[in-house]
């Protein structure tokens, strides 16, 4: 858009063709304008791997900013960037996109794979006007198809070419290496020569150009933000115990510059968050697929259905024994000058005080942090690490203003040197840590768990007997000490989920476990007893109820509910007593009728007329006057056991 006043249009031209890497996004500038004007004025880098670039240029009037993006940078790009124009009206951006190629071979017989192969396209030519040669021969005419002829000797397929010459008859040429092929129709011909031309543009390039296009008035500077794809900046620490209750914490930032271009005197700032990183293939065609709904009178198209809508006390910290002195011989250099610190509620960032020159392909290593914390020495006991001696740790408190990002700290003490190192995670403001760094050889921890059940309670409600009972585990460390001076021991006891924990050593407790805290004279020993516990109740008919479970619920029950308990076995035993009672009638009246069938047996084995027959005919007489008296005594028995039955159930039909 131009009109009358206004100034010339000008093209200001970031970067050199060539793709970039992560880091910064862009290309190196080289442009028609100042050089100085065209440059990366500021970075930030973020922990979560990404970079966010702020690129300056000069423009006068109305302009187009051309952007040559590496291809694989695009996406991001179109997602993120941002134009600041304090004298001007942005248009918007155009830039190829990646369906060039497939637009150019949509309305064509061929394929970008057929180009590479004078079979495979004369194949896709059927009825198009050709001219081909090979072997010396040649022929012309309208192209009827290619066909497979046998194989040579080096047992490579051999084609056969067809057309349809100017008289009408069909001519074959045998396709060698030296096959040339004319296509006769100019409009196809262009069209291929266009194809040709850019299917290797597309195989060629690896970059895309972006123009954006820029209304105003004046000479101004325009600013470009974008976020890309960056190396992740690590965080290395050092961590000086000077003795005084007080450690030195030094943050160092290890940084990439992996942009392909030279850094000179950019602004850098470094992020500590864990932002959401999304990306999308904006610069790809997306086609949806679309379902085919059958017609349908007086209805209502279907909706889219409705988806939907600890901290414990620490004790004292003991100082360490390393002298004042000692301390400032051994005191690490301070930064030339501070970084600043800011934090938002989702990151952390700190901004260095001086412009940063950083050639292509190199690290930079650099302190943003140097702060005094409160810190104290303590040992750490963790027994499901199978030691029997415990850590050596620092309990560490972030007293600066901003959170500490995840790293590695080297820890070393005052007038001793190196320690041991210490995998940090993300500490926030305010917060303390214990960083572990090596084993105390003078401390020995020793445990014993005793393990005890028992049954607390029993109430009686609506005819079921609900029995309590009590879990307990009781842990005894045992704590020798060789060290000639006081230590402060931390023991960390697991948590049981659901269980009660009492331990009169309890002074802090994490997600995982309980701390106990020891403080011990030097060569003095110690003892520490935690307690878990764990009630738990079961509900049981008093009918399915056995004797022994209700003689050992009795025991632990109160008064009233034993008497209850004490009145329900008397009725029990009397059920029991009846059917052992039938039992044994029912066992002599099977051993009755089994005598009775061996002397019916015998008794028609020898006749009745013999001695023995006679004897056997008289006991078989009274042996069915025994069943019969048995009869009677099951008859009775089992009228017992139904009266002794309906009492027992009436009598818990009573029980509350």
């Amino acid at each position: 858009m131009s009109g009358k006043g206004r100034s010339p249009r000008r093209r200001a031209r970031f970067g050199r063709p060539g793709p970039l890497a992560a880091m910064v996004g862009l290309l190196g500038l080289a442009a028609s304008g100042p050089t100085e004007a065209q440059r990366v004025e500021a970075v930030t880098l973020s922990s979560g791997g990404l970079a966010e670039v702020h690129r300056v240029a000069s423009l006068e009037g109305d302009g187009t900013l051309e952007l040559r993006v590496p291809l694989e940078q695009v996406n991001d790009i179109l997602k993120s960037l941002v134009v600041r124009d304090p004298g001007g009206r942005l248009r918007g951006m155009r830039l190829d996109g990646l369906a060039a190629l497939e637009e150019t071979f949509r309305r064509l017989p061929f394929g970008p794979d057929d180009l590479g192969s004078v079979v495979r396209l004369a194949a896709t030519l059927q009825g198009v006007p050709v001219r081909v040669a090979s072997g010396g021969r040649r022929v012309e005419g309208q192209l009827l198809g290619v066909d497979a002829a046998g194989r040579d000797d080096q047992g490579a397929t051999l084609h056969t070419l067809a057309v349809l010459d100017a008289e009408g008859a069909v001519a074959t040429l045998r396709l060698r290496d030296d096959a040339r092929l004319e296509v006769l129709d100019a409009a196809l011909a262009e069209r291929l020569r266009q194809a040709v031309a850019v299917s290797g543009r597309a195989r060629s390039e690896a970059v895309r150009r972006i123009a954006i296009e820029l209304e105003g008035e004046g000479e101004r500077q325009v600013t470009l933000a974008y976020v890309v794809a960056a190396p992740v900046w690590k965080t290395a620490y050092r961590l000086l115990l000077d003795g005084d209750g007080e450690a030195r914490l030094q943050a160092w930032a290890v940084v990439e510059n992996a942009s392909g271009s030279d850094w000179d005197g950019v602004t850098l700032t470094l992020a500590s968050g864990a932002p959401v990183s999304l990306s999308q293939r904006l610069l790809e065609r997306y086609w949806p697929s679309r379902p085919e709904v059958p017609v349908r009178a007086d209805t209502t198209a279907p909706v889219r259905r409705d988806e939907g809508t600890m901290r414990g006390h620490a004790p004292a910290l003991l100082e360490s024994a390393a002298t004042a002195d000692a301390s400032r011989e051994h005191a690490v250099a301070a930064p030339a000058r501070p970084a600043r610190a800011m934090e938002s509620d989702t990151a952390a960032t700190w901004r260095l005080p001086f412009p940063v020159d950083l050639e292509a392909g190199r690290s930079l290593s650099l302190p943003y942090v140097d702060a005094a914390l409160p810190a104290g020495r303590v040992s750490l006991f963790q027994p499901g690490r199978g030691e029997r001696h415990p850590v050596a740790a620092v309990r560490l408190e972030n007293a600066t203003e901003t959170w500490l990002p995840p790293g590695l700290v080297t820890v070393y003490e005052a007038g001793v040197g190196h320690l041991g190192d210490v995998d940090l995670p993300g500490v926030p403001a305010g917060e303390t840590r214990l960083a572990s760094f090596a084993a105390d050889r003078k401390l020995r921890v020793s445990s014993e768990s005793r393990p005890e059940e028992r049954l607390t309670r029993v109430t009686i409600v609506d005819g079921a007997l609900r029995a309590t009972h009590l879990s307990r585990v009781t842990t005894r460390y045992t704590v020798t000490s060789d060290a000639r001076r006081s230590r402060e021991l931390l023991i960390e006891h697991p948590i049981r989920q659901g269980w009660r924990f009492d331990s009169p050593a309890l002074v802090a407790s994490t997600p995982t476990h309980h701390r106990l805290g020891v403080t011990l004279a030097p060569g003095a020993g110690h003892e520490v007893e935690a307690r878990e516990e764990l009630t738990r109740s079961r509900t049981l008919a008093l009918v399915d109820a056995g004797m022994q479970q209700l003689m050992e619920w009795s025991e632990a029950a109160d008064e009233a509910t034993a008497r209850r308990l004490e009145d329900l076995l008397e009725h029990r035993r009397g059920v029991a007593e009846v059917e052992r009672e039938l039992s044994r009638i029912r066992e002599r009246l099977q051993r009755a009728a089994d005598h009775q069938a061996r002397l019916r047996d015998n008794l028609a084995a020898v006749g009745t007329d013999s001695d023995l027959g006679q004897r056997y005919l008289t006991d078989l007489e009274a042996q069915e006057n025994r069943v019969g008296e048995l009869e009677s005594e099951r008859e009775a028995a089992e009228a017992r056991l139904v009266e002794r039955r309906e009492a027992l159930a009436a009598f818990l039909r009573e029980l509350d």
